[in-house]
């Protein structure tokens, strides 16, 4: 505590650094759902049907008309230089189809880099397409009454072109911020049992100290507790503040990143006692905390990836914490915490423990 409050720039990496991160995350996602993507048009049939279509693709929220292309070729080009995010294939014939109670396709074909947003265009696209269904069907039989139920046979095929957002602030805001706060206690308190090396080892700090593990708590709680205290506050702004509900536990969360980050402490101080270098020990921070989300199994799935990809996710502790965070948020039992909980408590027990070992082994032989 002494130390944070005389170096600024410490003290700044646990209030000053997550609030400014606060503000750039909460901005990122601050629109939440997908707005006015552009999505381009091939008209096929040429007709007061597809313009039908078209006035009802572009009216909706999530759609922009992105102009209309004389065929797929073109379209695919548009796509790939990044111009449209997709396009719609309308099909000839269509007001004919409808009339005559066949079912013709939409074909909407977007960029698979993107299949989140693309799946959310498929969907907004076969809303709209159906809306127009009735003004179809009506402008095809103006002097017939046609029943609503007899006009909504109309299939919307969604096709991705490549390789591979409802809103993003809750699913990602729930993500990454964590992630965030990991990377820096991660760096943090791999500074903080740095500045205690003399001459590449950690034996004076031991043995002036007296008892290491209390000097080691002690050193690394008020990390700790800053940076608990910001995911609390990132919690409380999500909930609060943006509306969001978790069906669980918040009080179960909030304990959860308490052991998270007291897990992340023990882990740094285990890579200063082993390398002996805090420059090392941050470099090696910096890799397992920054790669931990892709890692975690929340964003991209892991159920097909090599033996390294699931033990190097299992390893880490994010993927503990997110999978506790994660139950609580949908409304899990408390009972389904259990294991996460234990696992952050494993890392704690474990890396910490190595990390005191390997130091007052160094005392003993110093």
């Amino acid at each position: 505590m002494h130390y944070l409050r005389h170096d600024r720039w410490d003290l700044a990496g646990i209030t000053l650094l997550p609030g400014f991160l606060i503000f750039i995350v909460a901005a990122l996602f601050w629109q939440g759902p997908l707005r006015q993507v552009p999505l381009g048009i091939v008209d096929g049939d040429g007709s007061t049907a597809s313009r039908a279509v078209v006035r009802a693709l572009d009216a909706s929220p999530l759609i922009r008309f992105g102009g209309y292309y004389p065929g797929e070729v073109e379209a695919v080009r548009a796509v790939r230089s990044g111009k449209i995010l997709g396009f719609a294939h309308i099909p000839a014939g269509l007001g004919e189809s409808v009339a005559r109670h066949r079912e013709p396709v939409v074909r909407i074909l977007y960029n698979g880099s993107f299949l989140t947003a693309g799946g959310q265009v498929a969907r907004a696209a076969e809303e709209a397409v159906t809306e127009a269904l009735p003004e179809i069907a009506a402008n095809q039989l103006p002097n017939h009454a046609v029943p609503r139920s007899r006009v909504r046979r109309l299939a919307v095929e969604a096709t991705p072109l490549g390789n591979a957002p409802s809103s993003f602030e809750w699913f990602l805001g729930l993500l990454i911020f964590p992630a965030v706060l990991h990377l820096i206690a991660a760096c943090v308190c791999a500074m903080a049992i740095g500045r205690e090396l003399k001459g590449k080892s950690l034996s004076e700090w031991a043995r002036a100290s007296g008892g290491v593990a209390p000097a080691m708590a002690g050193k690394m709680l008020p990390y700790v507790l800053a940076i608990s205290g910001w995911g609390l506050v990132w919690l409380l702004y999500l909930t609060l503040a943006r509306g969001w509900r978790i069906e669980g536990s918040i009080v179960l969360i909030a304990s959860g990143q308490t052991l998270f980050y007291a897990a992340t402490a023990a882990v740094a101080a285990l890579l200063v006692a082993v390398t002996r270098e805090t420059a090392t020990a941050l470099s090696a921070s910096a890799v397992y905390a920054g790669s931990a989300l892709a890692y975690s199994g929340a964003t991209l799935p892991l159920n097909g990836g090599n033996a390294f990809a699931r033990t190097w996710s299992n390893v880490l502790p994010l993927t503990h914490y997110i999978a506790l965070q994660m139950g609580q948020v949908s409304g899990q039992a408390i009972t389904a915490a259990v294991a996460p909980m234990a696992s952050l408590m494993a890392y704690i027990v474990i890396a910490g423990g190595g990390a005191l070992a390997f130091i007052m082994a160094k005392a003993r032989r110093a």
